[in-house]
């Protein structure tokens, strides 16, 4: 009867510890698959890097996004998984893609100023005259 008993036991006693590791094991991998992204944004111009109020960030896609604070800092509203894109724009800078991995929760982005230039020339041919009447 003893050996009936120990054996049920010892079944018992492995069957609840594969149940905990698999449980354990499940749990790491839902944990990887969300990442929480926060960070800061910089623009890099001619002359300094400075920190950017208001530069979009939104997931490549999709609707959903934020903006920097006065420190340049965000917290993206949702949770990504690896693989996912952000975007990060300003305007007049050129916009930024950012590829999502395992260990990107903090992200520290610069952004390269665009060079905007006006195409064609002024029309200065003619002298400015006033339409108003001389008094």
């Amino acid at each position: 009867m003893k050996t009936i008993e120990t054996f049920t036991s010892k079944k018992t006693t492995v069957i609840l510890f594969g149940l905990f590791l698999s449980l354990f094991l499940f749990s790491n991998q839902l944990q990887a698959q969300s990442i929480q992204v926060k960070g800061i944004v910089k623009g890099k111009t001619y002359e300094e890097t400075e920190v950017l109020n208001g530069a979009n960030i939104f997931l490549k896609g999709t609707k959903t996004g934020t903006s920097s604070n006065k420190k340049g800092e965000f917290t993206f509203p949702q949770s990504l998984k690896a693989g996912d894109v952000l975007e990060i724009s300003y305007l007049g800078f050129i916009t930024k893609r950012v590829k999502v991995s395992a260990n990107s929760t903090y992200l520290i982005v610069t952004l390269q100023e665009d060079d905007n230039q006006m195409l064609g020339a002024l029309n200065s041919n003619k002298r400015f005259k006033s339409k108003r009447n001389k008094e």
